[in-house]
């Protein structure tokens, strides 16, 4: 029995976790000059090299299985609204799937993390640490997590700013700067 064959009970989303895309011409006829090929795009995961249309598979009846079909709507929505760089609903489709199999939402070292929580799932913010900061670009405080605080020692103490997500320097603000800030 191959890994794609376990039954879907058996997986888990780590199983589908991208490592990195796939893919190689396939010869299909001919020879010579007169060769047809065709390219086979595909993902490596944990349970190895699976044809994009297998992992899409997989992935959203895990998805289903699960019963986590909203929080994968809400990152298709997320992806289109804040990846300006995926042009087509199968790139946002396949990216936000992605997103989901790495579980990204759950991870508060992703710089989305306080963002994406707020909107869709603020409960999740209100055990999450968080901290005040100002970046050198925005004049306003902005939260982060402390994971993505701890994660900026080895990005020269740079952060994406949770206002216009250029990356720069930041302060930890004290409680006298939000106290002034409010008043503003």
């Amino acid at each position: 029995m191959s890994m794609t064959q376990k039954p879907i009970g058996e997986l888990k989303f780590s199983d589908l976790r991208v490592h990195y895309g796939t893919g190689w011409a396939v010869h299909i006829s001919g020879t010579g000059r007169n060769k047809k090929f065709r390219y086979r795009h595909g993902m490596m995961t944990d349970l190895g090299d699976l044809e994009i249309y297998e992992w899409k598979s997989l992935l959203n009846a895990l998805i289903e299985h699960h019963g986590e079909q909203e929080i994968q709507q809400q990152l298709r929505q997320w992806s289109r609204a804040e990846c300006r760089w995926l042009h087509s609903e199968d790139e946002v489709e396949e990216y936000a799937l992605s997103l989901h199999a790495a579980r990204i939402f759950e991870d508060p070292a992703w710089a989305g993390y306080v963002p994406f929580n707020r909107q869709y799932r603020p409960e999740i913010l209100e055990t999450a640490k968080l901290v005040w900061i100002k970046t050198s670009c925005c004049p306003k405080a902005g939260q982060i997590t402390e994971k993505q605080m701890e994660k900026a020692v080895y990005m020269d103490y740079r952060i994406r700013c949770p206002h216009c997500g250029r990356f720069g320097d930041f302060h930890v603000c004290t409680p006298e700067e939000l106290q002034e800030e409010k008043e503003i």
